[in-house]
């Protein structure tokens, strides 16, 4: 069930694949800068400054109703799915996940690839949204690169993605450029000007 309405709301948005770079992939949406260039990494206030901006525009957006996880296993991964399931329940306060999908495909190389779609319901079980949050931004510092470009919130009845990658960027795409324009007015100081122009030719 949660797989069929996430396929529904990725068909929606023009993406069925849930390729990467999901702006790149997708007609309608916006990309921003949540890490500030200015600051150094080495500095705390830079990783608050992110995980506000990310807060602030996830709580902007209707309610979501699922959220995905998605593993990705090669021939050489020595990292273990459950062991890696377990740490991201326990950053998120969640139980073990409702649904669990895998896929085989092959990268742009065409060496084999293994997809695992990790699904919540979070009608029945909210995450801590705050922590997981965090955890994103920190991927890349905190020794979890799994998180990287990897977690997804989506709104399966407006079909609205929420897709915060590292500290660097955040994607939200939609069925509708009108689900968007709110936002897009509101935060238009944290776009990502290497892709301004594209927006404003999609929110003009």
């Amino acid at each position: 069930m949660l797989l069929d309405n996430a396929i529904i709301t990725w068909q929606k948005i023009g993406n069925e694949r849930l390729q990467l770079p999901i702006f790149y992939n997708s007609p309608i949406g916006l990309r921003f800068e949540i890490g500030d260039p200015d600051i150094s990494t080495s500095n705390p206030t830079y990783f608050r400054a992110a995980y506000l901006r990310a807060s602030y525009i996830y709580h902007q957006i209707d309610t979501f109703d699922t959220l995905l996880w998605v593993l990705y296993r090669s021939d050489d991964t020595e990292s273990d799915t459950q062991t890696l399931c377990h740490r991201f329940c326990e950053i998120a306060h969640l139980p073990m996940p409702a649904e669990i999908y895998t896929q085989d495909t092959t990268t742009d190389d065409g060496e084999p690839l293994t997809r695992i779609f990790l699904f919540w319901d979070m009608k029945k079980t909210s995450p801590n949204i705050d922590k997981l949050l965090q955890a994103i931004i920190q991927t890349d510092f905190r020794g979890f690169p799994e998180l990287s470009s990897a977690v997804f919130f989506l709104n399966t009845t407006d079909h609205i993605l929420y897709h915060l990658y590292d500290d660097r960027g955040l994607d939200v795409m939609a069925e509708k450029k009108e689900t968007l324009y709110p936002l897009y007015q509101q935060c238009q100081n944290w776009l990502l000007a290497y892709d301004r122009k594209r927006m404003q030719n999609i929110f003009s």
